[in-house]
């Protein structure tokens, strides 16, 4: 009688056991971490304004004979901007450089004979016309076909409400990540609680049909059409 008992205690208390290891992922579950998201949103912009500077060289026997020749060039610069853009620009004129450039002797060592000079003169130009700059970064290209040395940098094209694109993606971001939430919460038969952390990626401005990300965020300036993208991270509770 005592020998059945205790076989009975030991079967009881396994029952127990084996219930326990049973429970325990249940418990794991209804103990895990709230539910991450990601959610996403994207907006078409069009840039409003840009810039674009342009940078001309000459060289002449003496430091007066180049600055005057860079500034022949620069001037020629200065009425083309003023052609294609003409009111709608401001023009800055940027930081002139003259250097000697010495003489070299027959093993290619410089010596102390000033062979010429060289003047270098820049300009640079602000606009709200952005395809106007565009075109004029293709006509001052085409000014080395005339002779003058010139180096154009840009343009590069900005967009000047991004603070309000930027609140208006957080919202439908946000709002995506909910969605996203919901539907995992609901596949698994729960309901989606309170929202526990919020947290933004960065802004990543790009050319149309670019997959092009960087976790410091990119912004493109080399075209007028781009696509803001914005990613955020939102974990949700599950609903008790």
């Amino acid at each position: 009688m005592k020998r059945t008992i205790i076989i009975s205690v030991i079967g009881v208390a396994g029952l127990i056991a084996s219930a326990v290891i049973i429970a325990k992922p249940w418990i794991t579950i209804r103990q895990a971490k709230p539910i991450m998201v990601k959610g996403y949103a994207e907006q078409h912009v069009v840039a409003d304004s840009g810039s674009l500077s342009a940078e001309v060289s000459a060289i002449g026997q003496t430091n007066a004979d180049a600055y005057t020749s860079a500034g022949n060039s620069l001037e020629k610069v200065k009425q083309l901007m003023t052609a294609v853009l003409g009111n709608q620009m401001e023009m800055v004129e940027l930081k002139t450089s003259v250097t000697e450039v010495v003489k070299q002797d027959e093993k290619g060592n410089k010596t102390n004979e000033v062979d010429f000079y060289r003047a270098v003169r820049r300009v640079r130009v602000n606009s709200s016309d952005v395809h106007g700059l565009e075109k004029l970064g293709r006509a001052l290209s085409d000014l080395n076909t005339v002779g003058i040395h010139i180096t154009v940098k840009g343009p590069e094209f900005f967009v000047s409400n991004l603070d309000e694109v930027k609140l208006d993606l957080i919202d439908r971001a946000t709002e995506n990540g909910k969605e996203r939430a919901q539907r995992m919460a609901g596949s698994s038969g729960e309901t989606l609680g309170s929202l526990v952390s919020a947290r933004q990626g960065v802004i990543q401005i790009t050319k149309k049909n670019s997959s092009q990300t960087s976790s410091y965020g990119i912004y493109d300036t080399e075209t007028i059409d781009k696509v803001v993208k914005l990613v955020v991270t939102l974990e949700y509770e599950i609903a008790k």
